[in-house]
């Protein structure tokens, strides 16, 4: 059996040698002392912590890790754009479609909320706010209006928005109530 010391095996995994030492110290990696300051660590105890490599995982290669999981990104994404398509066509014929659209320029309207007031208001980080936006998690409407202050909305929530806004965040630590949480919609459980 061929052995490295601290220094070379930390080379050949691409970490310092704190990091071998604390992964020894906390039993993830097996090495042994032949005298006080030497330290010996098999190659082949090094190979689930070689680079392309995590500990707990099987030795396949990374570029087949990589491609098993751009096919399930696929298969989400595809997952996604059916149940797009399907909200779509529920929506035709659905009584709310019929309903009239808000205004997208001028005062903001009554059931609408700017969402950087609605966070402030509930303490959320605007920038998690966004993120969640754009990745589909809160629907928003878009526009350019005007709240009583004078001050320009983009983006504003409507009763949807703001019940699922405090589903998404209501756990985190950040998270301060209103007096109108949950934003429960009416009829909805």
């Amino acid at each position: 059996m061929e052995y490295v010391n601290i220094m070379e095996a930390a080379r050949r995994c691409g970490v310092s040698d704190k990091t071998i030492r604390r992964w020894i110290h906390a039993e993830k990696l097996r090495a042994h002392f032949p005298l006080p300051n030497r330290c010996e660590i098999a190659i082949s105890d090094l190979e689930p912590f070689l680079p392309g490599q995590m500990p707990g995982q099987s030795a396949e290669p990374l570029e087949d890790r990589v491609k098993a999981l751009e096919q399930q990104v696929q298969a989400l994404e595809q997952q996604v754009r059916q149940l797009h398509s399907k909200q779509g066509a529920s929506r035709i014929g659905h009584p709310s479609a019929a309903r009239k659209r808000q205004p997208t320029t001028g005062p903001l309207p009554w059931p609408l909320v700017s969402i950087l007031a609605f966070a402030e208001l509930h303490r959320i980080p605007e920038q998690k706010v966004h993120t969640h936006i754009e990745i589909g998690l809160l629907p928003v409407h878009r526009g350019a209006w005007t709240d009583h202050d004078g001050q320009e909305i983009a983006l504003a929530f409507d009763a949807k928005g703001r019940q699922a806004f405090h589903h998404l965040y209501h756990e985190m630590s950040l998270f301060v109530s209103c007096t109108r949480c949950p934003h429960e919609l009416p009829g909805h459980v």
